[in-house]
Order: C-alpha cells, then sequence, then structure tokens
C-alpha cells in the first residue's frame, strides 16, 4: 500500500497525489475536518508526508497541532510547513491569524540537546528533527551569512515566511 500523503488545510489547492484535509468543503477536499480537534481522523504512524501550507497560523493550539502531526506521520515520513514569519506584514494582515512563527518556533519539537531549546520540550511528547529551515526573502539576501539573515528578519522584517521540513522522531 503507498503512503498516505495529506495536505492539510488544502482549501481550493488541489496536490495530484495528496489527500486534500480542511474544515471547508471545496473541490479536492477528499476529508472534511476540523484540524483544531483532535484525534484527527488518520491512523497513527499512516502518513508518509503531511503539507500544511499557510495552515499552522490559523490554529489556536500549536502543541496539539505538532503533537497530531507527530501521531499520524510514519518514522521516515516528513512534515513541511509554510507559515508566515512572526513581524511580516503576512502575519499580522489577515484577521484569522492567532499565531505567529519564527526559526525557533520549532526548536521546542527537537530531541534533547539538538537545539538550543530542545531542553523547553517538556511541554510535549512530539519530537521532530528539522531537515531544512529556509526563509522566503529576497534572492540577493540569500547569500548573507544566516545571522545577518536573522538580524535583518528581525529589525527589518526582511523575511516574508518560513519554510520547515521536520521528521517526526520515534522509536521504531
Amino acid at each position: 500500500m503507498a503512503d498516505l500523503k495529506l495536505h492539510l488545510g488544502c482549501g481550493k489547492s488541489v496536490l495530484p497525489g495528496y489527500t486534500g484535509v480542511d474544515l471547508s468543503p471545496q473541490p479536492g477536499v477528499s476529508v472534511v475536518c476540523d484540524l483544531s480537534r483532535t484525534p484527527w481522523p488518520f491512523q497513527d504512524s499512516s502518513a508518509g508526508q503531511c503539507i500544511l501550507f499557510n495552515l499552522l497560523e490559523h490554529l489556536p493550539d500549536t502543541i496539539q497541532v505538532m503533537e497530531e502531526l507527530w501521531r499520524v506521520t510514519r518514522p521516515g515520513g516528513v512534515v513541511h510547513i509554510q507559515v508566515p514569519y512572526y513581524n511580516s506584514a503576512g502575519a499580522f494582515q489577515d484577521p484569522t491569524h492567532v499565531k505567529f512563527f519564527t526559526e525557533r518556533t520549532f526548536d521546542y519539537f527537537t530531541v534533547d540537546g539538538t537545539t538550543e531549546l530542545s531542553h523547553y520540550n517538556y511541554y510535549s511528547h512530539a519530537r521532530f528533527e528539522i531537515v531544512r529551515l529556509d526563509f522566503h526573502q529576497r534572492p540577493f539576501l540569500k547569500r548573507l551569512p544566516r545571522r545577518v539573515q536573522i538580524f535583518l528578519g528581525h529589525h527589518l522584517a526582511t523575511i516574508q515566511a518560513l519554510d520547515v521540513v521536520l521528521r517526526p522522531v520515534k522509536a521504531i
């Protein structure tokens, strides 16, 4: 059986090969589900890929969502998240946004000792490896050292969004 690939909060976007999941019954939505309520209607470790593009900022409980992502994603699977950067116009202009994210947010869901903030992971049992964390910003800024990109992102709002790829850490 092929891995389940979930496009969570898909709205009107249809990704071929993915199961569209959204609160709103739109064309391409296969599973109508309120993702702010748990448990989600998927079995443990059933998904090989979960995509959340511009969804997490709409959900009130980030910890609960991360725990459900960890639960439904199989070992070796991938969670791909895109969110507006905390101080970008995109983060604040949408009145339905209830959460904000920085480059350090996902450190709170890492294994002890793997990131500077992993020692605060006791709020959740969900653990992920951060495979990749990229900034959506003007291309010339990507040539600067990462610490400079972050400084400019914080002080001049040059980062519009985060693109994060996570892999669940589970005992096999």
